[in-house]
């Protein structure tokens, strides 16, 4: 279509230009759910960027170019300001979409999330309650998040429910994705449980094996490009790895800019600086975007690299070297391989 190749062309002069297309604004570390994979270290935390710097770096953002932005949290409804940040997003032109559990969307606050035609994306994992709330650890959560769902719904919003895949709830994507469907909601399901963002691996532990990935790859429902498809595109040898820190960043509720939310390293930090500061003078930023195939370690000559969804964040977390190979994509593309071809 043509809308796709024009947004194709919008991404690529992104990058040429380190445009900050996309921004994921973290408005607070609080929430109701104290879920097992997150990937936020400490709820407790008190929001650490006070509104009238919120909404002046909206502003800013605006002056940058960014056209994309992600309010999350923590639990974005956590936050009592939320709106009104929201609404200034909107006002200024941003696409708004925000990230939530769900389950403190009652009628007032599903009347103002169509009133700002803003999307939201919900994470449901399992149909089941008893499932459902051991990852959530809090007693009737599915009801609540489904209630959020629904009152979305009535209202025409746009919803994506989206399903984290872990040890826990392996197996419950399809009846999800059938619920979805019920409901006119978009359906994403991703087998990824990365560490937190301060480097901590504890969440990893909650990865799904090699012979389940295998089985959630060959399901008609799960999402990826084959090896197939890969070898028939060609790929710049001299093209960016990853869009973290050329064309997306991520703002915690501290105010620190990372590359994304689970690369470790700051930029700079928003109460401090700038924002324009931070995104054109930072060295790490500038390390990030001078990264090429040719300098990675291993992965530059693999023959699994254009589909194993290589992760500068695991690389350096999980492998301990930013250019090396990131062992958990190293998985998933055997996973792909062999799901591929069983499926051929």
């Amino acid at each position: 279509m043509a809308s796709s190749s024009h947004f194709v062309r919008l991404l690529l002069e992104a990058e040429e230009r380190f445009i900050p297309l996309e921004i994921s604004l973290e408005l607070t570390h609080r929430c109701n759910f104290s879920c097992e994979h997150c990937y936020i270290p400490d709820h407790a935390l008190a929001d650490g960027i006070a509104p009238p710097r919120l909404l002046s770096l909206l502003e800013e953002l605006a002056e940058l170019g960014t056209l994309f932005i992600t309010m999350t949290g923590g639990e974005v409804f956590a936050r009592r300001d939320w709106h009104q940040i929201a609404s200034r997003a909107r006002e200024l032109g941003f696409s708004l979409r925000l990230f939530s559990n769900g389950a403190l969307i009652d009628e007032s606050v599903a009347d103002r999330v169509k009133a700002l035609a803003a999307a939201v994306e919900v994470s449901l994992y399992s149909m089941k309650p008893e499932v459902f709330e051991r990852i959530t650890r809090q007693e009737g959560s599915l009801g609540r998040t489904l209630r959020g769902i629904e009152l979305l719904r009535e209202r025409g919003v746009e919803v994506k429910i989206k399903v984290p895949i872990m040890t826990h709830n392996l197996g419950q994507e399809r009846e999800v994705l059938e619920y979805a469907r019920r409901v006119g909601a978009g359906f994403a399901s991703d087998p990824r449980i990365l560490h937190r963002k301060d480097g901590d691996t504890e969440p990893t532990h909650l990865q799904v094996d090699q012979g389940d990935l295998i089985c959630y790859y060959r399901d008609p429902s799960s999402e990826y490009v084959s090896p197939e498809e890969c070898a028939a595109k060609p790929h710049r040898e001299d093209g960016i790895l990853c869009a973290a820190g050329i064309r997306l960043a991520n703002i915690t509720a501290s105010g620190d800019v990372m590359a994304c939310n689970v690369l470790p390293g700051s930029a700079g930090n928003v109460n401090r600086q700038p924002f324009r500061e931070i995104w054109e003078g930072s060295p790490w930023f500038a390390r990030l975007r001078s990264i090429r195939r040719r300098d990675l370690h291993v992965c530059g000559t693999c023959t699994k690299f254009s589909y194993c969804r290589r992760c500068f964040a695991q690389a350096l977390v999980q492998g301990g070297d930013l250019l090396g190979p990131a062992p958990w994509s190293c998985q998933h593309a055997a996973a792909i391989e062999e799901a591929y071809q069983g499926d051929s």
